[in-house]
């Protein structure tokens, strides 16, 4: 994954924040555009929070015992109904991840998909962003201009162009804390870089709210030019004036959660040029920009009075986040010792040649799986002194009664068969480990399948009885371990994983070694 364009969004005192020594970093992130994806890699194991959060509507992802490593930073969006994803350092042991959506639309918490592949890699599957029922969207006013030459709109990103000076002002968050993307700083920041005194140029002195919130009022110490109009790319009503500079401290509006709009943002765009954005809030109709003296100028503001609703306070649901899978760098499992004496454990990939067994979410074929992951098992089994048989070692097709009939020939110690399950492809949310027995084979079953559990964090789908052939027509205890679904969207992402098959393989010859310790004591 590629590291995006970034913005400094918070006042410089909060990106010298302490942070821990040796600490987990966020790696490598993403949004796809098209798919209405969030993609992010840790460094380390992590258990990722999240909720829906008003004033504005945004999807917050805390990723706790992991820093950022850098300054915040913006990525922008071009997905219908979402603005930016925001990163950056909520406190000193977390990084915050927020998805903030356009003015006037929402999500369905209930719809938002966080899956681990590995405890390291997760993507969050957002759905398409609603309108709110409530909320009219700002209506583009005239482009108008004080200046005799054609009037023009500057689209300049605001969110991820680099800001060589300015100030934002934000609503005051919900959430208290400091020093995060979420929780911008509502007071003017003392950090604003003014341009040297010219007489040449206008310079802006204050931006405040006035008329009970219903205008947004722009004061100059000279006579000002302007153009105005909705910035398409970001969302923003955008004014740009020209010849002018933004004074060194400039006065800004005092925003709360009953403000009209959410944020305002200065801009010294270049040596001659302010820019200046307005973020509406949900339910604010911008109306038009006028000039009451050559020095001032008057944004007015409008709620919708027809259906308008105060928006509401703090989260709108807490979503939730399936626990972690434990990370393919994990610690090695630690193997038991086993008895001295003869032990053959005959491991079975099921299915192979012509016959792929099942096939599941892009073409993934169980019998390359299971092949993969039985070798790995043996070669483990014969590392701890145990003799490991394999019924095949190859994309070859092997009947059900060859199979029984090596082991009972080799008067092994135990069987353990190894398949990939699958259901109907229009069900990728069945994910899940199944173990199976028959008679004998229950306890071998129990402690394959606790020791698979443990290692990997797969859902637990139970032991169970089955009339297999290959458990009904051996003698020595018998399991068939369904190691997760081809057909399943988080299962088929970890199976597809070769790090992934290699920590299902230690778990399984753990759970085997296991077994065979314990029945040698009994």
């Amino acid at each position: 994954m590629k590291h995006f364009p970034y913005a400094l969004l918070v006042a410089a005192s909060l990106l010298l924040l302490p942070l821990p020594a040796q600490a987990s970093r966020l790696s490598n992130w993403k949004f796809d555009n098209g798919q209405n994806r969030l993609e992010f890699t840790t460094d380390q194991d992590v258990q990722p929070k999240a909720q829906l959060v008003t004033e504005p509507t945004r999807l917050v992802i805390d990723l706790p015992g992991i820093i950022l490593g850098r300054p915040s930073f913006t990525q922008s969006v071009s997905s219908r109904g979402i603005r930016a994803v925001r990163f950056g350092q909520f406190d000193r042991g977390t990084t915050r991840i927020v998805v903030e959506l356009a003015p006037g639309y929402t999500l369905n918490p209930n719809q938002v998909k966080f899956r681990g592949i590995t405890a390291r890699q997760w993507t969050v599957q957002l759905p398409a962003p609603e309108r709110l029922a409530t909320t009219s969207a700002p209506r583009s006013p005239e482009v108008r201009s004080s200046s005799s030459r054609q009037p023009t709109v500057y689209v300049v990103p605001a969110i991820v162009a680099p800001v060589t000076s300015g100030a934002m002002f934000n609503r005051a968050p919900v959430t208290r804390n400091s020093g995060g993307p979420d929780n911008d700083n509502s007071r003017p920041p003392n950090n604003v870089t003014a341009l040297p005194p010219s007489p040449s140029l206008t310079t802006i002195e204050s931006v405040q709210l006035q008329n009970g919130g219903n205008q947004l009022l722009i004061q100059a110490n000279q006579p000002l030019r302007y153009e105005s109009g909705w910035n398409r790319r970001n969302g923003f009503y955008q004014i740009t004036l020209q010849s002018a500079r933004l004074a060194k401290q400039i006065k800004g509006p005092q925003l709360d959660a009953s403000s009209p709009v959410l944020a305002v943002r200065l801009r010294q765009e270049d040596s001659r040029t302010v820019v200046i954005l307005v973020q509406p809030a949900a339910g604010v109709q911008i109306n038009n920009l006028n000039q009451p003296t050559e020095q001032t100028l008057a944004l007015q503001l409008q709620r919708n009075q027809v259906g308008y609703t105060p928006p509401r306070r703090g989260p709108i649901a807490t979503i939730p986040v399936p626990t972690a899978p434990r990370s393919s760098s994990s610690p090695p499992l630690t193997m038991p010792r086993v008895p001295n004496g003869k032990v053959v454990v005959v491991v079975d990939p099921g299915h192979g040649g012509p016959d792929p067994g099942a096939v599941g979410i892009g073409g993934l074929q169980e019998k390359g799986i299971v092949l993969d992951i039985s070798t790995q098992v043996a070669n483990l089994l014969e590392k701890q002194g145990v003799q490991a048989v394999l019924t095949r070692r190859d994309d070859s097709d092997v009947d059900l009664e060859p199979r029984v009939r090596l082991a009972e020939q080799i008067n092994a110690t135990v069987f353990v068969s190894i398949h990939a399950n699958s259901i109907d492809m229009s069900r990728p949310d069945i994910s899940g480990l199944e173990t199976y027995y028959y008679q004998n084979g229950e306890q071998l079953a129990r402690t394959i399948h606790s020791s698979i559990l443990e290692a990997t964090g797969i859902p637990d789908r139970r032991v169970r009885t089955a009339r297999f052939y290959v458990l009904r027509k051996t003698s020595m205890p018998s399991v068939l371990v369904e190691v997760g679904f081809v057909t399943g969207r988080d299962d088929a992402a970890r199976l597809s994983n070769p790090s992934y098959r290699t920590q299902m393989a230690a778990a399984i010859a753990r759970g085997i070694l296991q077994y065979i310790q314990r029945a040698a004591g009994s």
